[in-house]
């Protein structure tokens, strides 16, 4: 199970309703609030605390003690004024965590100057996974760690890469990538994965690099029909 932490997210549109929904699965303490006190109402009884308050009111934000909340979301991202005046105070009260949801690419400029940890970008990133996994469906999982960097979990389909350990492979040095963990198919798990270790039939690795590096040892080791 996940540690608890304190999560508050500010704004409860669809995104923001999404996203509160989620971390109270996860049986997160979670904070809400928004200016609407019909959408506080129906939210209040899931949360942990439920505020009608105006996100964007320093006043407001300091009495509910932002700064203290292990992760703050800006979920504003449709009224841009607001977004950034609401990520600004959030982080000048000391919040160690703040995402802010972008509409554009200039309003996510905007959000990283004020301060914000992470911008998020709803619509885009959803449109990259949907093309990433149809382009790699042998990519079991991926982060996109950033724009370049990728963590991703492949499938070793090809019989040339089978039972070989990782040292006669060497992929940092063919493929530029690195291989941090590997599962086999009973779902062992090995995290500290030494050159001696044996790729078997099928293997899942992990690995870590820029993206293209990523993409063209997926289309290595599990080459298309």
């Amino acid at each position: 199970m996940a540690n608890r932490e304190s999560f508050a997210i500010l704004g409860l549109g669809k995104f923001g309703m999404a996203l509160t929904m989620e971390l109270v699965k996860a049986k997160q303490d979670v904070l809400v609030v928004d200016a609407n006190e019909s959408v506080i109402d129906d939210i209040s009884h899931f949360v942990t605390r439920a505020v009608i308050a105006d996100a964007t009111d320093e006043e407001e934000l300091k009495d509910l003690q932002i700064g203290t909340f292990d992760h703050v979301y800006v979920t504003l991202g449709e009224h841009v004024a607001a977004s950034i005046m609401a990520t600004m105070i959030a982080k000048e009260l000391g919040a160690p965590d703040v995402s802010a949801r972008a509409n554009s690419e200039n309003h996510g400029k905007v959000l990283r100057k004020i301060g914000a940890d992470h911008v998020i970008a709803p619509e885009r990133d959803l449109a990259r996974q949907l093309v990433f996994r149809h382009l790699h469906p042998n990519v079991v999982n991926y982060v996109h760690i950033t724009s370049q960097i990728t963590l991703a979990e492949l499938t070793v389909d090809n019989p040339a890469y089978f039972n070989k350990t990782l040292g006669d492979l060497n992929f940092r040095r063919r493929f530029h990538v690195n291989v941090i963990a590997i599962a086999d198919d009973k779902d062992h798990l090995n995290q500290v994965p030494q050159a001696n270790d044996i790729i078997g039939p099928h293997t899942r690795i992990t690995v870590i690099g820029q993206s293209a590096d990523i993409q063209k040892v997926n289309n290595i080791l599990s080459p298309k029909n």
